[in-house]
């Protein structure tokens, strides 16, 4: 085998290489996002109203929505960094816009301040709220300050999360579309 020949193969080894890391980059990058995403969804159109709807107290479905939602919360704080290291991990190799890829971080960004905001902001306000009015929420006059109080931050803790979902869904068209303009890049370097 020539030298010159020698070299090829080596640059085709290599570029493979590059083209499996990215591949496994860009798998890890959906799979997180997806499951975070997919954790907010089922949070907000399965857990939240099946709890109110099948427990036989609102007491005891604000406790599994508090419990279940402070895990979507620490999902998306573990999440959201790793996203954000695979965003600069493979800013290079995504043929994107660097306006593209800058929203993708922005949104990510987003994300996660929704959840920190929740996590660290409202849910503790409300469960403190909640054990105020001595558990019964519903025992509690509607123009009672603390009802109205929590039922305010109810309703940032719905615009929060609906927020990140939105944001989480513009990330995951992005970056599949980043990606799969990647793939059809190398494809094209290969002919």
């Amino acid at each position: 085998m020539s030298a010159s020949t020698k070299t090829i193969v080596t640059e085709q080894a290599s570029e493979a290489g590059s083209r499996l890391g990215l591949q496994i980059l860009a798998f890890v990058e959906l799979l997180l996002l997806s499951v975070w995403l997919g954790s907010m969804i089922f949070f907000s159109f399965a857990v939240a109203p099946s709890a109110f709807a099948v427990l036989p107290t609102r007491e005891l479905a604000g406790a599994m929505v508090t419990s279940t939602i402070g895990k979507v919360e620490a999902l998306g704080l573990v999440i959201g960094p790793l996203l954000i290291l695979i965003q600069a991990a493979s800013w290079r190799a995504r043929s994107s816009s660097n306006v593209n890829k800058i929203l993708d971080v922005v949104l990510i960004l987003v994300m996660i301040s929704a959840a920190a905001l929740s996590r660290f902001w409202i849910s503790p306000q409300m469960v403190s709220l909640r054990a105020a009015m001595g558990g019964h929420i519903d025992d509690v006059s509607a123009v009672d300050p603390l009802r109205v109080q929590f039922n305010s931050l109810h309703q940032y803790s719905v615009a929060l999360m609906s927020t990140a979902m939105i944001a989480g869904l513009v990330v995951l068209f992005l970056t599949v579309r980043s990606w799969r303009t990647t793939d059809l890049t190398f494809r094209n370097l290969e002919r």
